[in-house]
């Protein structure tokens, strides 16, 4: 008998690390600014990251969001609460309509604690700028690296996922 078949191994050990990824298409019925797209986004991560060390994570990873619009892409990110968010992108107007993926890599606690905090970290994130959540969908994990098709084909890969019906997708 392994040492090992005892106790748990793997990315659930006290050093493993977990993650979620979801897909949305967020409306709002006021067009919104850069400035307050950045600021929803990183207050978003950040309510990400604080509900998953509440939740007994050890440490966050990664947590990183890419907003797509008519009028621009934004990208924000944290590894940690103390140092804040970062944003990087540009929008050229107001917008109404966003299609947007986050991703949560934290380290210490279970897959399921991740979609939890990150989904509600979201909605509530989101509520609070009066923005809807029209529909969401799991997304797997991105990064620059993992990109093997062009930024455009991406983002039409992205609004194709979130305008198919059926399935087990979540319409709100």
């Amino acid at each position: 008998m392994s040492e090992y078949e005892d106790r748990e191994i793997g990315c659930y050990t006290e050093h493993g690390v977990s993650g979620y990824g979801v897909a949305a298409k967020l409306s709002r019925s006021e067009p919104m600014t850069e400035v307050d797209l950045k600021s929803m986004a990183e207050k978003m991560v950040l309510s990400i990251a604080e509900r998953c060390m509440d939740l007994g994570a050890k440490c966050i990873g990664h947590i990183k969001t890419h907003l797509h619009t008519p009028a621009g892409t934004l990208k924000v990110d944290t590894i940690d609460i103390a140092r804040g968010a970062y944003s990087k992108g540009h929008l050229s107007g107001p917008v109404r309509e966003i299609y947007l993926a986050v991703n949560s890599i934290v380290q210490g606690i279970y897959e399921d604690a991740v979609k939890s905090a990150t989904l509600e970290g979201m909605h509530e994130v989101a509520e609070e700028y009066g923005v809807t959540v029209v529909k969401e969908k799991e997304h797997t994990y991105f990064d620059e690296f993992d990109f093997v098709a062009s930024k455009q084909d991406y983002t039409r890969q992205l609004k194709e996922q979130l305008d198919q019906k059926g399935g087990d997708d979540s319409e709100k």
